[in-house]
């Protein structure tokens, strides 16, 4: 199997791994191109960013899988501009690394979730507020995660169940100062498309 990454840099730095965090294996993908446009807000940059991936299966079963980030700024706001994606969370060089390891166990179990229901996850966190939702195209199962060791930071997650997705198609990550909710970073699908 070959994987080749192209990556296009306008600022900064994108760093890449080979595995994105709980969503499909590149086998899910269909002959083709499969592009996936993210939307990304920071507390940190004052413009959204824009994040593209693309799945692209060649006829004989083997992929290249490229990642286009764009972010405008000042050199300050840029300095740590980056992704990393990994098998269990992203890391955005902005200064959120953003963990989903505790819900790595819900990820094969997607499409089992129930709509209204709260689960209990290893470690003692739970994945409430559970609702099917659509994002991009894509439906998607959504909920809550609070840390029990890190309570005043709040996630919302959407994992995808009716199209393959290289990662979640949102992210939300809030943090609790000054007696309210602040959301520091969101990363969202807002187009997903396939062409062959």
């Amino acid at each position: 199997m070959k994987i080749q990454w192209t990556t296009l840099m306008l600022a900064g730095l994108v760093a890449l791994s080979t595995a994105a965090f709980g969503q499909a294996k590149l086998e899910a993908f269909p002959v083709g191109t499969t592009t996936m446009v993210y939307t990304v807000v920071t507390s940190e940059l004052t413009q959204p960013q824009t994040l593209e991936l693309q799945v692209i299966v060649h006829p004989a079963r083997t992929y290249t899988v490229r990642m286009v980030a764009e972010a405008s700024g000042t050199a300050d706001q840029l300095s740590g501009f980056g992704f990393l994606f990994g098998g269990a969370g992203l890391a955005y060089g902005g200064g959120e690394d953003v963990s989903l390891s505790a819900l790595q166990v819900l990820v094969d179990q997607r499409s089992r979730l129930q709509e209204g229901e709260e689960y209990l996850l290893p470690g003692g966190g739970s994945f409430a507020n559970v609702a099917i939702v659509d994002i991009a195209g894509v439906r998607c199962v959504e909920g809550s995660y609070v840390d029990p060791k890190n309570s005043d930071t709040r996630m919302t997650v959407a994992f995808g169940i009716s199209k393959p997705v290289y990662t979640v198609p949102r992210i939300r990550l809030e943090r609790f100062r000054g007696g309210r909710w602040e959301t520091v970073f969101h990363m969202e699908l807002i187009a997903y498309t396939v062409s062959n």
